[in-house]
């Protein structure tokens, strides 16, 4: 996140750099959690934002007076230069360090998780995609409607397909019950990352990462399927999974396959979209009506989209 295209003034003096914000898209994202979450730090966080972003002049100053409040610690001057990045041309700000202060400044286990975890992965994790704007609405809308459909807080066992990161189960954990859930990724770059940020949960044997096609999976006659995944000791072990609720946020990535092999009588909680233009979705739906032929189910919970600004995301609850 290099600083190169700071613009100088008549006198030498550096002046807002238009390009510091186009490296910080995930802080949309995070704001759509606390907003979601209806935290009561949002309104310190949108000042936050407004002023590492877009170097907002007056935002600025509240920060700066909140650091003289907050007096000296060992990060003061690191926040400084976070703070002031617009105009001062510091050259070392990254995903971390911002983190690092965001977490700082907000009371939230959710963000602290992260900016712990981007210590360790921010070069190899993608956070502006995966903490985007209309990633972190549509997990958190996901969320909202679950809530209303298994109002006794019990999911049971979860089989998350095409989880990534599977940043989303901690939202999950915090919200429900949960007796396992397995994120089952094509990605083998995301299973050490996503068991990682669900550390607690994967030392706990509650939640586990592993590289599985799912539009291979082989069902067994009782519901069920096999998996291998890694135990503690690091061996590679079969585990029989018998979900009660399948999740897919990422059918715009693969065929229909993996929905057609699911058993009639499976619960399913699936999104899409209609960003056609992005090269790495290859079946796009059109519109709710597509999602809806698409996809039958012998009974829909609930079936709605959203706009999250750059595209419309659709989204199935029901029975197979």
């Amino acid at each position: 996140m290099n600083q190169q295209n700071n613009e100088l003034s008549l006198d030498g003096t550096h002046v807002v750099n238009h390009e510091l914000g186009t490296n910080l898209h995930w802080m949309h994202g995070i704001e759509e959690y606390l907003d979601y979450t209806a935290h009561p730090d949002t309104k310190t966080y949108h000042n936050l934002k407004r002023a590492i972003m877009y170097g907002n002049i007056w935002h600025i100053k509240d920060l700066l007076a909140s650091e003289i409040h907050r007096g000296h610690t060992d990060l003061t001057d690191e926040f400084l230069n976070i703070i002031l990045a617009h105009y001062i041309g510091y050259e070392h700000i990254n995903h971390r360090k911002v983190l690092q202060y965001v977490a700082h400044c907000i009371d939230s286990n959710y963000i602290k998780k992260i900016s712990s975890w981007s210590i360790k992965w921010q070069h190899r994790a993608n956070l502006n995609e995966h903490f985007s704007r209309g990633q972190m609405k549509s997990k958190c809308w996901m969320v909202a409607e679950l809530s209303e459909i298994y109002q006794d807080e019990y999911l049971g066992t979860v089989a998350h397909y095409g989880g990534w990161y599977a940043t989303v189960a901690q939202n999950i954990f915090e919200k429900f019950r949960v007796k396992n859930y397995y994120n089952l990724e094509v990605d083998p770059e995301c299973i050490e990352i996503s068991d990682d940020f669900n550390y607690e949960q994967t030392v706990g044997w509650k939640f586990k990462s592993t590289v599985q096609d799912v539009s291979n999976i082989v069902w067994k006659d009782n519901n069920s399927f096999d998996i291998k995944i890694k135990n503690l000791a690091n061996n590679m072990v079969t585990t029989n999974v018998k979900p009660d609720l399948i999740i897919n946020t990422s059918c715009e990535h693969m065929n229909e396959d993996w929905f057609n092999n699911i058993p009639t009588g499976t619960v399913v909680c699936l999104q899409t979209n209609d960003y056609f233009e992005n090269e790495q979705h290859s079946n796009c739906c059109r519109d709710l009506a597509d999602v809806i032929a698409k996809y039958p189910m012998n009974e829909i919970y609930y079936s709605g989209e959203i706009d999250t600004q750059l595209y419309n995301r659709f989204m199935l609850i029901g029975e197979k």
